[in-house]
């Protein structure tokens, strides 16, 4: 059976790419193949990917709904739109947790002009600057272009500090994907990448699982509108709601005590969540 990507390419449906997807949320071997067998139910040639992903957590929602979250964790970053400002401070709490004094949206003089900066570090002498690439539509890539204009900024930031090549950092990060040679461009500069799945250790996926930092689009016991509400606030993270559940109470929507506790509940199931 064929299944069409999200960019318009035509694949092969894989059982093993499956597997491993809904086990690396956390499924068991039993939980993942219960998954596949009701997925075949309804799987027809020239099935959209995105399509088989949606009943794919359909399904792993009823059997276990933390899984199906951490499962479903790229389209939740595609929900953090339209701005950019919180895929910026996700990115940010990423940095803030490797160890660096993090601000977000921060002007830096240049030696020929001054520019915005996604996110800026510091951690023992070295300067962190991260350009954030956030897409919402799918089957986008970051071609070599972004990768060129970056590194330009990025030095004229450097040269206007004094700072050697080895005292500063220069990153891009996106929730989308790389072309190969945005790929080979940055490792000949020396910029490091972060994409979904890229770096095959160390991808976006991988920081936000290891360092469970689930944005609040993940949650299934919210709907659409409460969850552009608290993004509106400046919440991000489900963790944002644990420290401050009182904003639950100010939301739209049929707001009830029993329902305020799910939420909570579900935040600390995902959180507590393990592989």
């Amino acid at each position: 059976m064929k299944i069409v990507k999200a960019n318009g390419e035509v694949e092969h449906f894989s059982e093993a790419k499956l597997l491993r997807s809904l086990k690396r949320a956390g499924a068991s071997e039993a939980v993942a193949q219960e998954v596949l067998a009701l997925l075949q139910e309804d799987m027809h040639h020239g099935m959209p990917s995105h399509r088989l992903q949606r009943q794919a957590f359909k399904h792993l929602k009823h059997l276990r709904k933390p899984i199906a979250s951490r499962y479903d964790l790229k389209r939740a970053i595609g929900e953090l739109g339209p701005s950019g400002y919180p895929f910026e401070r996700l990115m940010g709490e990423v940095f803030e947790q490797q160890g660096y004094t993090v601000s977000v949206g921060k002007i830096l003089r240049g030696k020929c002009v001054r520019h915005e900066v996604d996110v800026v570090g510091h951690r023992n002498e070295t300067l962190l600057l991260v350009e954030c690439k956030y897409r919402n539509a799918p089957g986008y890539k970051c071609d070599v272009k972004v990768p060129l204009y970056i590194r330009s900024r990025f030095e004229d930031i450097r040269e206007a500090k004094g700072l050697t090549p080895e005292k500063i950092q220069g990153v891009i990060a996106t929730n989308a994907r790389f072309s190969g040679d945005a790929v080979d461009y940055a490792a000949c500069v020396g910029l490091q990448l972060i994409g979904w799945d890229y770096p095959r250790e160390g991808s976006l996926r991988d920081l936000l699982d290891e360092l469970k930092l689930y944005p609040l689009t993940v949650l299934t016991e919210l709907s659409k509108p409460q969850k552009q509400a608290l993004l509106n606030h400046k919440l991000v993270l489900c963790r944002d709601i644990l420290a401050t559940p009182e904003v639950l109470e100010r939301l739209p929507g049929r707001v009830t005590t029993a329902w305020q506790e799910r939420v909570i509940r579900e935040c600390e199931r995902l959180l507590a969540a393990t592989k």
